[in-house]
């Protein structure tokens, strides 16, 4: 799933779990026309997760261009051991998918 994400814009973004110490599976893809609003309602409210979504830039020359967004998506309201196993597997995973244009940490606002 990721090589065509990467390879052939076959999806939006890739939401990935982590199953177990050896796997990390595909939990959701989004279409190429989805928008980040449909990648952010697929996160989960209480969970850690890996994500990358491919955000379409035009430079000033108005050249168009994709880039690859790496996300660390972790909630306070995630169980900390869940969070520090994604924290600590991240290097591990990042170096699994290749190169990403940046890389964010999210945690979601709360309101009031």
């Amino acid at each position: 799933v990721y090589k065509h994400f990467k390879m052939k814009g076959a999806y939006k973004w890739v939401i990935f779990k982590i199953e177990s110490k050896e796997k990390v599976t595909v939990e959701s893809t989004g279409e190429p026309t989805s928008t980040f609003a449909e990648f952010a309602e697929k996160l989960p409210k209480d969970e850690a997760r890996f994500a990358v979504y491919d955000m379409k830039v035009e430079q000033k020359d108005g050249c168009k261009m994709h880039k690859l967004i790496f996300f660390l998506y972790a909630p306070d309201s995630a169980d900390s051991k869940d969070k520090f196993v994604y924290a600590s597997g991240k290097s591990g995973f990042k170096s699994k998918i290749g190169s990403v244009h940046k890389e964010l940490q999210v945690i979601p606002l709360r309101c009031c």
